[in-house]
């Protein structure tokens, strides 16, 4: 009896694991840059041909994302990208 339920939490662990949220499109300045969720506490960002991994954190609205040279912040259908110090004014793509 403990066999089988083992096998099917190993199994429910494994698809949870395995879904990742869709991608959210973001268009930043005539330029797209693309975040999904990888779980509650990190990102992906790609834009202008490279990858970023983000931490979630602590916002007072909206959701902020965030590592040394990123800021991802998102609110609603608008969002603000700041990498390596230039700023990109952002609206969810459609």
């Amino acid at each position: 009896m403990i066999k089988p339920l083992t096998l099917g939490l190993a199994l429910v662990t494994l698809c949870a694991c395995a879904e990742q949220s869709a991608p959210n499109n973001y268009k930043c300045d005539e330029e797209i840059a693309s975040i999904t969720d990888i779980n509650e506490e990190q990102a992906t960002l790609s834009f202008q041909q490279e990858s970023f991994l983000l931490s979630r954190q602590v916002s007072a609205s909206g959701v902020k994302y965030s590592n040394d040279t990123v800021l991802f912040w998102s609110k609603g259908p608008e969002a603000m990208l700041i990498l390596r110090g230039k700023k990109y004014h952002c609206a969810l793509a459609q």
